[in-house]
């Protein structure tokens, strides 16, 4: 049981244990906290190397090293940190806890490790095998070969050290042949250790070598290992003087020539580096040693040393002659713009002239040549880079083309920038010219470039070759040479094939293959240029006309040009010219000798027939003609070739005038018919459907019936089948068939794409395109003639009508659907009984039966609605997982969901009918449910609750209301969707905003009647003070209030009081007992019912307290009368005399103090009849009782009736005033219905009798007992005046010993105690020797005795203000000293703070309340020199405080500690126990300023150190960023918004930085500040100018790189631009390199490359709007379009299609423009007519405009055509005007000309009105105002009807300008104008025709204004005010008199819009512009000269900005 009880021991896993015992290494090696080694562990990289070196047998190596955290790797990082920590295992195992320690062996070294191992062999290995201790037992070969080994070890080690240096290091023989012990190594000859010398002790080893006492060594052996030492030094030393930078081009290699540099940099180095040691004092000692023992090594070593020196001399020559080509050499070799080499090749070759003539070493013909040979290396290198071997046969052979010739232009550079500096030499280095053999220099070169020309021939042979794959011959023997065609080009093809297939680069000079391969190309292609020329020769003489003859030429274009082939074919050019002279004329003689009779056939009509034969001679010379053009101009430019030019073109013209008058002629013959409807195809698009696409009609025109022979034959002679034409009259019967058959596809067909849905169509897609695709044959292919027509119509009716069945179902299962949804909707989910108003409750059962029944109705018709999905997929067949199927599931999903939603909303409506007091009152429809208001205090409440209750067994009515609402949503939830089978429809239906905002409308109506609800119940709130205050503290208020002087208010205001609450309750019976309030009717009574009860409540109170203050005054009164009469029977005069001796003993008892004697009046003045003793006598003697003599007796009946006479006295006057009051409450009470008792009646009736009789008594009372007063008086005022002298004296001594200041300038702790004694012995002590008179408690109790005795014997009552004042002092006084202490020991605690505990914040926030406490102490307390103390203890402290908390600072540093000292001129210690009170003790506030200022200098300098270190650390983050530009590889600057916002902020804040004079009185501030400054000066020039390179690169790469026309225009500037470009991409390029923004942007020469390229761009950029600004002088207009948007224009202007997007930056509102097609079916290039931007289309005049040439040209011609149509459409407009109604007549012609015809129809009836007037007509222009009326009616009937988008836009502008019409018809009228020359006609714009030209004219005042027509479209205008015409008059006037116009005015009030309609009124390009910054004078006259040239308005908007 023990055991079982043991705790069990946790066994560990073995992987933690490893994981332990690595992290205890690591945390042993870096001295590190393990939670570094536990993070380096958790790390997941770190985590896998160490796992795997742990768990993995083959893994035996793991490195640890910080990275800059602890990072565990098992390969070596690429640099070693300072410290590597290193396990290895000794063998492959798998570690344990049990074997890691004998296992693994671990180490660390640093960041050198072959030092480390240096050092370790040096220092610990060498040491520890040579030491004789550790040898015992070792035999001496042993030893030896030991040492040796380890000396030999440390030389490699030493020497390996100095080759991963490229140094040779020259290892020192050991310390036993000659070295010091101290330096045992064998280690260098420069040190022991890397990096130190010890040549003092290598000195003394020299010359007294130590030998070792164990293996002693002779001097033979000694002198033995130093020549082996040497022997080794002259292998190094010969080895580097045998290096040759020609090494590598004898070895085969190709290196360039910064292999060179490198060569010479490296020897020279290695040279120095010899020598530096050679001369080291270890080598020379050596040396020495050697020279002595005259060893035969010594003189071969010598003369080494001097080869070295020579050596080293010409190395370091070359490197400083080389060393300025490094930058040349750098770009040839890693340049990425090959065509840019050749820049390079002047400066090289000069370079070298330069090193040739001046160098000492270099002038050499082995160093350049060899030099050259490299240059030529890298330049075949470039080259083969830039070309690419593997793609010249995969890429197009134009591009290979092309990239070869750059290669043969670039390399040939070289060669002559070479020969040119060779011939140089000549003349500048006579004595030493280059006189290298050219095969020694570019023997490689040369064979590179003949390896380029072959492969060029070959590539340019492949490119002509390939034109024969697509070659046919015709003619008689046409298939025979194409066959021989076909197989030369089979032949070439396998020839190149060979090339294709070679293994080897074709580009590497070294492979001699080539040269054979490439001759049996050519002599393979020279065979078949024989085979092809003979071809091509039999093919001409072939050919039976010229055109034939061209033909062939064509099909070998580009062969013809090769040397063999064009030899063969020059004598057949001439030949072919002069056959075609002879046709020329042959055709000529023709034409004329036939053209009035034409050689037609018989039976062909006569127009037909003679238009076939004219373009039958035309056709012979036309196509023949083109292609001489492109023969040899030898051959065209001959006379004879030029006379035939000459006659062709004479006889084309005769042939085309010809063909055009017969064709006009017939025209005018045949108007009604055409020439192309027996080529219809059967079916065509119906151009007359506008809104769905592909609708069809059948083509059958029926002017074919009509057709007479003339157009029969003409089809025959044209382009149609002659044949098909000819059955046309012979297939009547079966051409009706088919158009009626093709009738019934077509609108059964139009029908299924009229009602195919978007959703539908992917169902039936294969089906729709199968039938699309049989229609496109009888739109495309298939005409009236063609075969098998009834084949094709039955097979295209059968599919259709299967698709039509196939829809008709599936539509039929949707409107199923939908019919199923709408009893949804038909079925409410709410009902209630007409006229019922329900419970609640009742109301809520109903409802939720009904919903069942709704819902049960619901979930059937979802599962019909599942099987008609079904169905329809049934009949589509169609995969339901197919997309098409699921998009057509969630169309019939939202359908099923916009039924929810209709059935939902129908619900809700119908709720809303029900709820909402609009509707219930306009139905008078019963109110729903009933709750009633009850008082449920202290609250009111609703029964249920209207609203939400919270509490879910008693809803309210908002909960129900909830509820219903939710059972209406939630009949989503019994469909399972359709579209993927799972979940319901509920959460969508939640989320269905109809829904949503049905519910939140009818849930406002609901809150609506909430808060009715609540302002019905807020009309019962208003009474809820009733039962909410409380009676009696009401009526306690109340008295309080209105009572004076304790007594009770007035009786009137306990009349108010119950009037008041009177008029409550008959507020409350008022009350409504029930209220409808929407659909809730209120039941008010309960509430009713509980107000009135407490109304009474509060009635009776005020009623009840009069009633008893009624009886108790008269209990009172009775009460005190009752005692009084007792009293006033007593006789002190009748007191029987005591003996004299008790007289005595009285009268001694009382002489003990007179004043005393007060207390017996004291007594009895407050108990009424009882009597007191003297209390002069001791308090012992006064517990005992003792007899009262008969003179005590006396006293204290006097005093007892001289008590009552007081009490008589004080309530006189309060008694006399009581009784009118009581009896006027008696009858105010009787008022309000309450009754008074009889008795207090009765009392209240002899109350005043009995009082007066009362008083009369004390009267007589006062009379008999005047003598003893009189005694009794003066015995009190001798006291009185004894007991003031006391007072005073009393004050005296207060003054004197009251502690009211302390000794020093400050409070201590040590003043407090006695001051409090003091105080408390003034307060409650006793006599003694200091305080003399007692305490104050003692005499305040004594006068206060005698003063009540002077009040009852009627005496003037003594105030003794000294005793009050000393009562106040002692009052003040403690309460000030209570402050001080609690300051002064507040103050003690917070001196004790240690300095790093002090809370600053806290202190000063007590220390303000302290002094807040000191303030608010009375104001007496300021009197005494003690507050003024304490005031200035705190605000010193106050003062301190901020000081202190200035000096937490975490600035202040020990400078600014010593500068404290000096200013407070104290002494401190800053040291652990430094606290609070040591600090003030320095009296900071007497030294506020030194010491801010010595805070304020820190703080500022921590300041400017955070600044300084914020910069490092803000522009360390910032780095560019680059995208790369639209369209474009190459990269775009992109600076962050972070970067220009540090820009700025840390340029602002470095200016105030260096302005500061923290920063100007420290020089390191000032240094970094300064560098700072220079470096953000730069990043911010660099990125302004590197922005404004992209910018400008980005916008001109396009037009100098993209647009040929340009680059043709602007040859300079786009040579320019390339240059650029390719120094912009490069760097671009190499930007990305360097991220950090300073480092990029401060990179030695980047601003001046950057400033360069901008002076360069800004160049290009003028030279490129110096040419547009040519095309804006040919077409004005572009002055007006934004320059990228002028060229794109210009870049396409040859295809009007790509410019039509553009045209609406030229004109007012032409959009776009229509084309004629071609014969093709393309559109053409004349424009038939434009487009408005609102889809207005106005037809051209004229047969339109032809849009070729340059784009500014046709683009001028489109502004002449426009306005010509504009015009030609007025003209046919305005006769249309009289002649149909107008509301048909505005739809006849555009919206432009309907407005301006109507303008100018009313100018002309209002001056026809004004004549009318002048003959006698008063009432003309009322009859215009009343036709104006009635136009505008016509206008609304029009507007109100259906109307198309365009013409309804139309129509509302046309009834804006009627309105105005209209409203100056009023005007006129108003005005009493009865001429037409009265200024209110004359400023109208009146429209008039010009007489002479026709043209339209507008007239404002005298301004007369051509309109321009320009093509506004239907834009619509502004409504026209009496404003809008004041502007008008206003810009017309300044328009005739050539000025401007500026409307002015707030904004948004249509300034700009009327501008713009006065142009548009008159036809008149008005350009608006937004004004801006970029608004500037440039601007401003490019913007005027392009309205000078086309006349156009400009509006510039916000100009004032």
């Amino acid at each position: 049981m023990a055991d079982e009880e043991a705790p069990k021991e946790v066994k560990r896993d073995p992987d933690d244990i490893l994981k332990d015992w690595f992290k205890a290494r690591v945390v042993s090696s870096f001295k590190c906290k393990p939670e570094a080694a536990d993070a380096l562990v958790n790390n997941e990289s770190s985590r896998v190397a160490v796992e795997t070196f742990l768990n993995s047998e083959t893994c035996q190596r793991l490195l640890v090293f910080s990275n800059p955290d602890l990072m565990a790797a098992l390969n070596p990082p690429e640099k070693f940190r300072k410290k590597t920590l290193c396990f290895l295992k000794l063998t492959e195992t798998e570690l344990s806890p049990e074997n890691v320690d004998r296992a693994v062996i671990y180490g660390d070294f640093g960041d050198v490790p072959l030092e480390h191992l240096s050092v370790l062999a040096n220092e610990v290995f060498l040491p520890m095998l040579t030491n004789p201790a550790n040898q015992v037992g070792w035999p001496e070969v042993i030893t030896k070969e030991v040492v040796e080994n380890l000396h030999k070890f440390i030389a490699n080690v030493y020497v390996t050290i100095g080759q991963t240096k490229g140094k040779t290091l020259l290892p020192l023989p050991p310390a036993e042949a000659g070295m010091s012990s101290g330096s045992s190594d064998g280690g260098s000859v420069e040190s022991s250790s890397p990096g130190k010398e010890n040549d003092g002790e290598r000195s003394n080893a020299l010359v007294n070598p130590k030998v070792d006492s164990k293996t002693p060594k002779s001097d033979a052996d000694q002198i033995h290992a130093l020549e082996s030492a040497v022997v080794t030094w002259t292998r190094q030393i010969k080895g580097v003087l045998k290096t040759d930078p020609e090494t590598a081009l004898k070895e085969g290699n190709h290196p360039g020539p910064l292999a060179e540099l490198e060569f010479w940099t490296d020897k020279a180095a290695n040279l120095n580096a010899i020598h530096e040691q050679l001369q080291g004092a270890h080598v020379l000692k050596v040396v020495k040693v050697l020279e002595l023992t005259k060893s035969s090594y010594f003189p071969a070593f010598k003369r080494l040393c001097e080869d070295v020196g020579k050596a080293r001399v010409e190395a370091n020559d070359n490197v400083r002659f080389l060393k300025p080509l490094d930058p040349y050499f750098q770009k040839l070799s890693f340049g990425d713009e090959f065509p840019a080499l050749t820049e390079l090749f002047r400066p090289i070759m000069h370079s070298v002239l330069l090193v040739w003539k001046h160098s000492g070493h270099y002038n050499a013909p082995g160093r350049v040549v060899v030099l050259v040979r490299e240059i030529c290396n890298d330049l075949i290198a470039q080259s083969r880079a830039f070309v690419q071997a593997e793609e010249i046969f995969n890429v197009e052979p134009p591009e290979a083309v092309a990239k070869l010739q750059t290669t043969l232009r670039v390399c040939g550079a070289f060669k002559s920038q070479y020969f040119a500096y060779k011939s140089r030499t000549a003349t500048e280095t006579p004595k030493n010219p280059w006189r290298f053999q050219n095969a020694a220099l570019f023997a490689r070169l040369d064979a590179f470039l003949e390896r380029c020309h072959d492969i060029l021939d070959l590539t340019r042979t492949v490119l002509q070759f390939n034109k024969l794959e697509r070659v046919e011959v015709g003619g008689t023997r046409g298939k025979t040479l194409t066959a021989s065609v076909q197989q030369i080009f089979a032949d070439f093809q396998a020839a190149a094939e060979k090339f294709h297939a070679l293994e080897y680069d074709i580009l590497d000079v070294e492979v001699k293959q080539f040269d054979d391969d490439f001759y049996e190309f050519r002599r393979t292609v020279k065979e078949l240029e024989r085979r092809l020329g003979s071809i091509i020769i039999q093919g001409f003489e072939d050919c039976a006309t010229v055109a034939m003859a061209f033909k062939l030429f064509d099909s070998f274009e580009g062969l013809l040009e090769r040397e063999i082939i064009m030899a063969d074919l020059e004598k057949k050019e001439v030949e072919l010219v002069r056959n075609f002279g002879a046709d020329v004329a042959q055709v000529s003689k023709i034409f004329e000798s036939q053209r009035d009779k034409p050689a037609i056939a018989k039976n062909a009509p006569p127009y037909a027939g003679a238009v076939r034969w004219v373009r039958g001679l035309a056709e012979r010379i036309t196509q023949p003609f083109e292609k001489i053009r492109g023969l040899n101009k030898l051959v065209i430019e001959t006379d004879e070739s030029c006379e035939i030019t000459r006659q062709y073109e004479a006889l084309l013209a005769q042939l085309q005038t010809y063909e055009a008058e017969t064709v006009s002629k017939w025209t005018s013959e045949t108007e009604s018919t055409s020439d192309e409807k027996l080529k219809m195809h059967l079916l065509r698009p119906d151009e007359r459907e506008t809104k769905v696409p592909g609708i069809l009609r059948v083509n059958f025109d029926p002017m074919l019936v009509k057709l007479l022979r003339e157009v029969k034959y003409f089809l025959l002679l044209g382009v149609d089948v002659p044949e098909a034409a000819m059955k046309t009259y012979q297939r009547g019967e079966t051409l009706r068939q088919q158009t009626g058959n093709l009738d019934l596809i077509v609108v059964t067909y139009n029908n299924i794409l009229r009602t195919l849905l978007p959703v539908e169509r992917p169902l039936v897609g294969k089906r729709l395109e199968e039938i699309d695709g049989m229609l496109q044959k009888a739109i495309h292919s298939l005409n009236w003639n063609s075969h098998k027509i009834n084949d094709y119509i039955q097979e295209v009716m059968s599919a259709v009508k299967e698709l039509n069945h196939i829809l008709e179902t599936v539509k039929g299962n949707v409107e199923k659907t939908r019919e199923l949804l709408q009893e949804w909707s038909a079925n409410v989910m709410f009902h209630r009984k007409e006229g019922k108003t329900y419970e609640v409750t009742e109301f809520a059962e109903e409802q939720k039966t009904l919903q069942e029944s709704r819902d049960k109705a619901v979930a059937e018709a979802a599962a019909k609605i599942a099987k008609l999905l079904s169905a329809s997929n049934k009949i589509i067949a169609v995969p339901r997982a197919s997309h098409a199927w699921r998009e057509y599931t969630e169309y019939v999903n939202e359908i099923v969901v916009d039924g929810f939603s209709d059935a939902i909303l129908a619900s809700v409506a119908y709720l809303t009918e029900q709820v909402d007091p609009t509707i219930v009152a306009a139905n008078e429809t019963a109110p729903l449910i009933e709750v009633s208001l009850e008082l449920v205090a202290p609250e009111i409440r609703w029964s249920p609750e209207v609203g939400e209750s919270g509490d879910a067994a008693n809803p309210g009515t908002r909960d129900y209301f909830n509820s219903w609402i939710g059972g209406f949503t939630n009949v989503g939830a019994l469909m399972k969707r359709l579209d993927i089978g799972e979940g319901t429809y509920a959460l969508e239906l939640e989320e269905d905003f109809r829904i949503l905002d049905g519910v939140s409308q009818i849930q406002s109506v609901v809150l609506a009647n909430e808060a009715e609800c609540a302002a019905f119940k807020a009309s019962f709130v208003q009474y809820e003070y009733l039962w909410r205050e409380d009676l009696h503290q009401t009526l306690a208020d109340f008295i309080a209030e209105h009572g004076e002087d304790g007594e009770d208010p007035p009786l009137e205001m306990f009349d108010a009081e119950i009037a008041k609450y009177k008029k409550v309750q008959e507020e409350i019976a008022q009350l409504r007992a029930t209220c409808v309030v929407g659909w809730i009717k209120i039941d008010a009574k309960p509430i009713k019912q509980a107000l009135a009860t407490w109304v009474t409540k509060w009635v009776f109170l005020f009623t009840q307290y009069l009633n008893n203050k009624l009886s108790d005054s008269m209990r009172e009164l009775y009460a005190f009368r009752a005692a009084g009469e007792k009293t006033l029977e007593k006789d002190p005069s009748a007191v029987a005399d005591a003996p004299a001796e008790d007289d005595a003993a009285a009268e001694t008892a009382g002489a003990g103090d007179e004043g005393d004697e007060g207390d017996a009046d004291d007594k009895a003045a407050d108990d009424g009849d009882e009597k007191t003793s003297a209390e002069g006598e001791d308090v012992t003697d006064a517990k005992k009782p003792a007899k009262k003599s008969a003179a005590q007796e006396k006293q204290e009946t006097l005093y007892e009736v001289m008590g009552f006479m007081r009490d008589v006295r004080k309530r006189q006057e309060k008694t006399d005033a009581m009784f009118e009051p009581l009896t006027a409450t008696v009858a105010l009470l009787k008022t309000y219905g309450i009754s008074v008792s009889e008795e207090v009646l009765r009392q209240l009736e002899e109350a005043p009798l009995a009082w007066s009789g009362m008083k009369k008594k004390v009267l007589n009372v006062r009379e008999k007992l005047s003598l003893m007063q009189q005694l009794e008086a003066r015995k009190i005022r001798e006291a009185s005046d004894a007991f003031g002298a006391k007072v005073e004296k009393f004050r005296e001594t207060f003054l004197a010993i009251a502690p009211t200041t302390v000794k020093g300038a400050k409070i201590t702790t040590d003043d407090v105690a006695p001051a409090y004694e003091i105080l408390d012995h003034f307060h409650h002590g006793v006599e003694d020797k200091t305080f003399i008179y007692g305490s104050l408690s003692t005499i305040a109790a004594q006068a206060k005795a005698l003063n009540e005795k002077q009040e009852l014997f009627e005496l003037h009552v003594s105030e003794y203000i000294q005793l009050k004042r000393s009562a106040e002092d002692l009052e003040f006084l403690k309460m000030l000293w209570d402050t001080a202490s609690s300051v002064i020991y507040t103050f003690d605690s917070w001196n004790v703070t240690l300095w790093d505990k002090i809370d600053v914040e806290f202190l000063v926030d007590e220390c303000k309340k302290l002094a807040k406490e000191i303030k608010q102490l009375h104001k007496g307390c300021r009197a005494y020199d003690l507050y003024k103390i304490l005031e200035d203890q705190v605000k010193a402290l106050l003062t301190s405080l901020p000081l202190v908390s200035e000096l937490h600072h975490p600035s202040m540093r020990d400078r600014h500690w010593k500068q404290l000292m000096k200013a407070t001129g104290k002494h401190f210690v800053m040291d652990d126990t430094f606290n609070l009170g040591d600090l003030l003790a320095l009296e900071l506030h007497t030294c506020v300023d030194a010491v801010s200022e010595i805070v304020e200098r820190a703080q500022k300098e921590l300041v400017i150190e955070k600044q300084l270190a914020k910069f490092d650390e803000t522009w360390s983050a910032l780095n560019l960023d680059f995208s790369p530009f639209p369209d474009s590889e190459v990269l775009n600057l992109v600076v962050d918004d972070l970067i220009a916002e540090a820009l700025e902020n840390d340029n602002l804040a470095l200016q105030n930085l260096g302005g500061s004079k923290y920063v100007q009185g420290n020089p390191v501030f000032l240094e970094r500040v300064t560098e700072w400054q220079s470096k953000l000066g730069t990043v911010d020039s660099v990125l302004g100018v590197w922005q404004d390179v992209a910018k400008k690169w980005s916008m001109l790469e396009s037009v100098f790189v993209g647009s040929a026309d340009i680059r043709v225009q602007l040859p300079e500037d786009s040579k320019r631009f390339d240059g650029i470009n390719g120094d912009f991409q490069s760097l671009m390029k190499d930007a990305p390199d360097v991220l950090n923004c300073v480092e990029a942007c401060n990179m030695d020469g980047r601003l001046e490359r950057l400033e360069t390229m901008l002076g360069l761009l800004e160049q290009c950029e003028k030279a490129l709007q110096d040419y547009l600004e040519t095309k804006r002088i040919a077409f004005p207009r572009f002055y007006f379009v934004a320059a990228a948007d002028l060229l794109d224009i210009l870049s396409k202007g040859t295809n009007p299609q790509l410019i039509l997007r553009h045209l609406s930056k030229c004109f007012d509102n032409v959009h776009n423009l229509s084309f004629a097609m071609d014969e093709k079916g393309n559109p053409s290039k004349t424009a038939i007519s434009m487009w408005s931007g609102e889809k207005e289309n106005v037809a051209f005049a004229n047969g339109g405009c032809i849009c070729d040439g340059p784009v500014e040209t046709w683009l001028g011609s489109v502004v002449d055509t426009m306005r010509a149509a504009l015009f030609a459409e007025f003209k046919t407009s305005l006769p249309k005007y009289d002649e149909m109604p107008r509301q048909k007549w505005m739809f006849e012609q555009s919206a432009q000309n309907t407005i301006t015809v109507s303008r100018m129809i009313f100018t002309q009836e209002i001056n026809e009105a004004f004549d009318q007037l002048e003959e006698g007509n008063d009432g003309a222009i009322k009859d215009m105002w009343q036709k104006q009326v009635d136009q505008l009616a016509g206008l609304i009937e029009v507007v109100n009807g259906q109307l198309e988008k365009l013409d309804r836009k139309k129509v509302l502008t046309l009834c804006t300008i009627d309105v105005h019409a209209r409203d100056v018809c009023q005007k006129l009228l108003d005005e009493r104008v009865d001429e037409a020359s009265a200024f209110q006609w004359q400023s109208q714009l009146r429209y008039g025709v010009h007489e002479k030209t026709g043209k339209l004219l507008i007239n404002v005042c005298d301004a007369d204004i051509d309109y321009m027509y320009e093509y506004i479209g239907s834009p619509g205008c502004l409504v026209i005010t009496p404003l809008t015409d004041r502007c008008v008059i206003t810009l017309t006037q300044a328009q005739r008199l050539v000025l401007g116009g500026a409307p002015a005015g707030p904004a948004g009030t249509g300034k700009t819009e009327t501008t713009k309609d006065l142009a548009k009124s008159m036809a008149l390009l008005c350009v608006v512009f937004n004004c801006g910054d970029n608004l500037d004078y440039k601007f401003m006259g490019k913007f005027f000269a392009g309205l000078a040239q086309c006349g156009a308005w400009a509006c510039f908007d916000e100009f004032n900005r």
